[in-house]
């Protein structure tokens, strides 16, 4: 027999056998290509631009717990602190715009910060896109001074008779704890000097330890240090008086006009995310927000749900920084 006869059937077998293994290889690989697709299909990181120990570090938990059981994958937090949450704030900023990478964002680092530099490392309605709200809450005047100042009306009285003598600390330039104790400031008719921290843990710390007078502090860090009577609470931000200190009144009741104002938190994500992933984001995070275990979670640490869509939550960003835009111009706020 011609060799090319004898090898023409082991050829063409041959040649068979290679198609057959490569369409089986295409098969196989279909799935996995196809999982790769599938969001999420690895852990997401969640930059927290703030140290930790404060209410950014705490806020966002319970939800987070919550989706990611939802989403079967890991919601890692990653604390990327300073320059008043413009460093971590600005990296996510510049992140692969993937759904891998979110900003558990602030009302000072989103709204408020962004309007009192000249060069902000970014811009907020620019460079990022809305996932949704998350919670807003009331910040509560606080003091370790219980003999010097168990009430507002000594707190005035102290600040009107040596100005620029009593201290507040806070988070950092622009946070709500500097934002809040400013308008304070303006609408008492007095002024008490500005202590900047890298964060509101190290501020916590020294107001314990008597380096500065006052803190202007969320409900959520605060209550522990009330419930172990370690400070004093003096007075609260919110309309209402809040059932956790159902003893403590509000600014308003006091006499401080309008003195209404809350901290807001929510997701965010770098400009340019698929907006298939910012849905599925976000419609994870309203279904983490209905769950009672979150919300009693959220709710006996002082935190007010405050579940956005991403649209809700891009339009109300927009009036914040109209709004904060206009506050800096009057008070002349500025970072130290």
């Amino acid at each position: 027999m011609h060799p090319i006869f004898s090898n023409a059937p082991a050829f063409r077998s041959g040649r068979l056998t290679a198609a057959a293994l490569c369409a089986v290889a295409a098969v196989c690989a279909t799935p996995a290509a196809y999982a790769q697709d599938v969001f999420p299909s690895r852990a997401i990181t969640v930059v927290i631009p703030f140290p930790p120990g404060g209410i950014n570090d705490n806020v966002a938990r319970p939800a987070l717990k919550k989706m990611g059981d939802l989403l079967n994958v890991s919601f890692v937090a990653e604390n990327r602190a300073g320059a008043s949450g413009t460093i971590g704030t600005g990296a996510v900023a510049r992140a692969k715009p993937d759904g891998y990478t979110l900003l558990l964002g602030a009302a000072s680092t989103m709204a408020v910060v962004p309007n009192m530099m000249k060069a902000a490392p970014y811009a907020p309605m620019k460079d990022f896109v809305a996932v949704g709200g998350l919670a807003s809450v009331p910040s509560v005047l606080i003091s370790a001074r219980k003999d010097l100042y168990p009430n507002y009306a000594a707190v005035l009285a102290a600040a009107k008779q040596t100005p620029d003598r009593l201290t507040f600390g806070s988070a950092g330039a622009g946070t709500s704890h500097h934002v809040q104790m400013t308008f304070l400031n303006q609408q008492s008719h007095v002024s008490m000097l500005h202590v900047p921290y890298k964060g509101s843990g190290p501020a916590m710390a020294d107001l314990l330890g008597g380096q500065i007078d006052f803190l202007m502090d969320p409900l959520p860090t605060t209550l522990p240090q009330v419930q172990g009577g370690k400070v004093v609470p003096i007075a609260i931000t919110s309309a209402k008086r809040s059932p956790l200190l159902p003893n403590v009144p509000t600014f308003v009741e006091l006499g401080v006009k309008d003195f209404v104002v809350t901290t807001w938190f929510g997701f965010f994500a770098p400009a340019g995310t698929p907006p298939e992933i910012v849905a599925k984001l976000s419609s994870t995070l309203k279904e983490a927000l209905a769950d009672p275990e979150v919300v009693k979670n959220m709710e006996q640490r002082g935190l007010d749900p405050m579940y956005k869509p991403s649209a809700d939550m891009g339009e109300y960003l927009a009036k914040e920084n109209t709004l904060w835009k206009r506050v800096i111009a009057e008070t002349k706020m500025a970072l130290e």
